[in-house]
């Protein structure tokens, strides 16, 4: 009797630490928002589980954070807003005053960058995932690669950067290679808003492709391992439940946007400027629709280049008002810029007067500069300059230290030549 009653006991324990153990295995491959609540942290406030995304640019031995974004996922709605924020964003980072997004990692690493973005946007940051330009195109295998629709020819060469891209226009299959040279490409008039929309595409690509019947039922296995390539303070059966959870959202239910704002020179050095209302209206408030998204990427552009464009008839016009000698600067990289540009302005009618290059090669947005010993007229002709080359008057400022009225040519180097070239035989 005491033999059966022992056996007994011994199966309802067993069933007992069966049952347990499945109830905690459903909790994390097919979890509910409560469940997912008991075990992540997230903000009590809106709901919203906050991650910062991070891309890491370690190549030879430097540590930068290249990429930024933040991920805020509602578990009740189950819906996703992702944030690209520029690196040129100004804030402050603590200790070191008001610089650039980007500079904060190199200072204090990611507990610096994080704190930095909570004090900017007002929000706390519940974990962080950081990724390698080594460990990315793994992750792109791993997944088979992805297929997205390439919106012009890309192609750059920085023998320095060791970084050659030349990816086709329209629909290409991309390995982990091809995608990293994809979301790296920033050399064209956007700069990087257009690389952060490039990045946003791949992103929309890699969730298209995860969310394919045949790649549901990997996504957990695949959590385990993509966690072994990143760097993250989120751990295995966090990330396993996350990704359980999300793995059948809606298109509907994902918004990807940028961090609102504009493009402006402080100090000589670019910047942007974020609208903190307008993120925390997309942040926090209603979902946005496809339509307001296109209005706020259009209008995100629109801030960061800036360009106008004029008459062939009023170029004409305006380069009879320059009566100074100029000054051209290489401030993109490309070989023999300031020269071949140098030719051009002097077959419209422009003097120039001197050519070189710039401080540096990451000017995303052409400017000019005047010398303001030489008073007003030095600044009407910079500002006339501005008006040929379609540049914004914001980009327009005085200097103590130059000589002559100096436009500085930089990514947007084509847009703002564009208009010289077509009058260049009249």
């Amino acid at each position: 009797m005491k033999i059966t009653k022992i056996a007994i006991i011994t199966v309802l324990a067993i069933v007992s630490i069966g049952a347990g153990i499945f109830f905690r295995l459903q909790n994390i491959v097919a979890p509910e928002p409560e469940h997912i609540k008991e075990s992540i942290s997230y903000d009590q406030e809106t709901g919203n589980i906050n991650i910062l995304v991070v891309g890491i640019d370690d190549v030879e031995g430097g540590h930068r954070s290249d990429t930024l974004g933040l991920a805020a996922i509602d578990i009740d709605n189950k819906t996703v807003r992702f944030m690209s924020l520029p690196r040129d964003t100004r804030v402050q980072i603590p200790g070191h005053g008001w610089q650039k997004l980007n500079h904060a990692y190199a200072y204090g690493g990611v507990n610096l960058l994080q704190q930095t973005v909570i004090n900017y946007l007002g929000l706390p940051i519940n974990y962080y995932v950081l990724v390698n330009y080594e460990s990315f195109p793994k992750i792109v295998d791993m997944i088979g690669g992805v297929d997205i629709n390439v919106e012009k020819k890309l192609h750059y060469n920085d023998k320095a950067g060791k970084l050659f891209i030349n990816i086709p226009k329209g629909l290409q299959h991309m390995d982990g290679k091809t995608a990293l040279e994809y979301v790296r490409f920033r050399n064209d008039a956007l700069g990087d808003i257009g690389r952060i929309n490039r990045q946003q595409q791949f992103l929309k690509a890699v969730l298209g492709k995860i969310q394919s019947p045949e790649m549901l039922p990997k996504l957990p296995d695949f959590a385990k391992e993509i966690l072994g390539l990143v760097n993250t303070n989120m751990s295995m059966t966090q990330a396993v439940q996350l990704t359980s959870y999300m793995r059948d959202i809606s298109h509907e239910n994902l918004a990807f946007f940028t961090l609102p704002g504009k493009a402006a020179y402080i100090s000589n050095i670019s910047y942007w400027l974020g609208d903190l209302s307008a993120t925390s209206t997309l942040l926090t408030g209603p979902l946005p629709g496809k339509d307001a998204l296109k209005e706020s990427s259009e209008a995100t552009e629109a801030s960061a280049t800036s360009v106008t464009t004029a008459s062939d008839e009023n170029i004409v016009s305006l380069i009879k008002k320059i009566n100074m000698p100029i000054a051209i600067l290489n401030g993109d990289g490309q070989a023999g810029l300031s020269k071949s540009a140098s030719s051009l302005f002097q077959k419209a009618g422009i003097d120039v007067a001197y050519v070189g290059n710039a401080k540096h090669y990451d000017y995303h947005y052409s400017n000019i500069m005047y010398p303001i010993k030489k008073g007003q007229q030095a600044q009407e002709n910079a500002s006339v300059l501005s008006e040929i080359c379609g540049i914004s008057n914001k980009l327009v400022q005085g200097d103590e230290t130059i000589v002559y009225v100096t436009l500085i040519l930089g990514h947007d180097k084509d847009t703002v030549l564009n208009n010289l070239k077509s009058v260049d035989n009249k």
